[in-house]
């Protein structure tokens, strides 16, 4: 079996078009993000108090909704085979992952929040110091669990993409990142998770169909596996279940053939 057919083959060729699209953005966005930084800032401090407090919520609370389809659709994989499980497992490996390195980015790159370097009113108190601005780690999570939504159910993409983008958003909007902050922080996490899925998914699947045949019956339930698939025992392709007492370790039944009637 192969997982990355799920990818519809190798995801190289239109990725690194976009990534190089993201690039520009990214390098774009940061010549002009103070300007960007105090007409998006200064624009929602105009609003109602109530529609900031509603930016700070997308903030918050989007990441929390993309968490809980994201888990979901994870619990899901395990009743629709190893496949998906592997996929979804990488898919959550790979987010973290995604929020490491964000972090570790942030801790190098030191950049200042522009709610302490810039004099611009913002809806929303500014990070304590030392909490460094570029990438976004909201703008990082979000895009890592819309991208493992996506690869796992792409139909949820209606959801998840423009949930993911409006989190990004609000951490201008409130006054805590610059935009380049949101778009590389976006980009760091779809890329991460969907590389990382597509390259490891194959050997999560392997590693879990040892796991199965060889595991204790607990681990097979927690995997929604009742009983060893088909496909991981015995020789590929033997139609009888696995499970029954006929069946050799070999694969071939021991029972005794049927004997044939004597022909004249």
């Amino acid at each position: 079996m192969d997982v990355r057919r799920r990818f519809a083959g190798g995801p190289a060729t239109g990725a690194l078009s976009a990534l190089a699209v993201v690039g520009v953005a990214v390098v774009l966005l940061f010549l002009v993000r103070d300007a960007a930084y105090r007409a998006t800032a200064s624009g929602a401090v105009a609003l109602p108090s109530v529609v900031g407090g509603v930016f700070e919520v997308v903030g918050e609370l989007g990441l929390v909704v993309l968490a809980g389809v994201a888990v979901a659709h994870t619990w899901r994989a395990r009743s629709r085979g190893l496949e998906h499980l592997a996929v979804a497992v990488v898919a959550a490996v790979s987010t973290v992952a995604a929020y490491v390195l964000s972090e570790v980015v942030k801790g190098f790159v030191r950049e200042e929040r522009p709610c302490r370097t810039l004099s611009v009113r913002t809806v929303a108190s500014c990070p304590a110091a030392g909490d460094w601005s570029w990438p976004s780690n909201h703008a990082t999570i979000a895009g890592a669990l819309a991208t493992a939504v996506v690869v796992l159910a792409p139909v949820w993409w209606r959801l998840v993409v423009p949930l993911a983008l409006a989190v990004g958003a609000s951490r201008v909007l409130t006054g805590a990142h610059y935009w380049h902050d949101v778009v590389a922080g976006l980009a760091v996490g779809v890329l991460v998770v969907w590389f990382g899925t597509w390259a490891l998914a194959p050997v999560a699947h392997r590693l879990l169909v040892r796991s199965v045949e060889s595991g204790p019956p607990g681990w097979r339930r927690v995997l929604g596996q009742a009983y060893v698939p088909r496909y991981a025992a015995g020789n590929p392709g033997d139609p009888r279940d696995p499970s029954d007492p006929g069946i050799g370790s070999a694969g071939r039944s021991e029972r005794h053939p049927v004997q044939q009637p004597d022909e004249d």
